[in-house]
């Protein structure tokens, strides 16, 4: 049965349902992909090159789904834009840093490198990556999260479910197979 609720697809409850599971991994998953799609894009025009830019085989990028998520928490401010932007610019840089930080002195891994980009932070965060984590913010609270809400909700809740399983198959067979097998691209 697929949850119906009046603002948000998750619920006020103190415990999450298997439903409630599943719409945030389809949040991480569209955030994974919508991310992949905007590093190939962004590349392509700067660089003039297509390459998987993330640590895993498949069209995700599992910062971005982390990300989405982070940002998805702060639905509660979508009635104050101003504050959602400032919001999603924190958070983004906040989780950006650690990552990268944490790739960087725990894996060796720096990948990405904004070095030389204005108001940087060790290379790691600066003003540009933020302030467009704080607009692809605003488009997901306005745009895509309620077009994947319903979409969420017109579906039958087993078909979900499934699909769910299904995907998590997917990228933890990816998150293997790419930690045995794949080095990434590094700066």
């Amino acid at each position: 049965m697929v949850m119906k609720m009046e603002n948000c697809a998750i619920s006020r409850r103190k415990a999450l349902s298997a439903d409630d599971l599943c719409y945030l991994f389809l949040v991480f998953l569209a955030g994974c992909l919508v991310g992949w799609i905007y590093e190939e894009i962004f590349y392509w025009i700067t660089e003039g090159l297509l390459r998987n830019r993330g640590i895993l085989y498949g069209p995700w990028l599992p910062i971005y789904g982390i990300g989405a998520l982070g940002i998805y928490v702060l639905k509660p401010l979508k009635g104050r834009p101003a504050l959602l932007f400032l919001g999603c610019v924190v958070l983004s840089g906040v989780v950006e840093y650690i990552i990268g930080y944490v790739g960087i002195q725990i894996f060796g891994l720096r990948l990405w490198d904004y070095r030389g980009l204005f108001l940087n932070l060790q290379g790691i965060i600066c003003l540009r990556s933020v302030l467009s984590f704080g607009v692809l913010g605003l488009a997901f609270h306005y745009l895509l999260e309620p077009l994947g809400e319903k979409l969420y909700r017109a579906l039958p809740g087993s078909t979900v479910r499934t699909g769910c399983l299904i995907l998590l198959g997917l990228f933890l067979a990816d998150c293997v197979l790419s930690a045995l097998f794949r080095t990434p691209i590094t700066y």
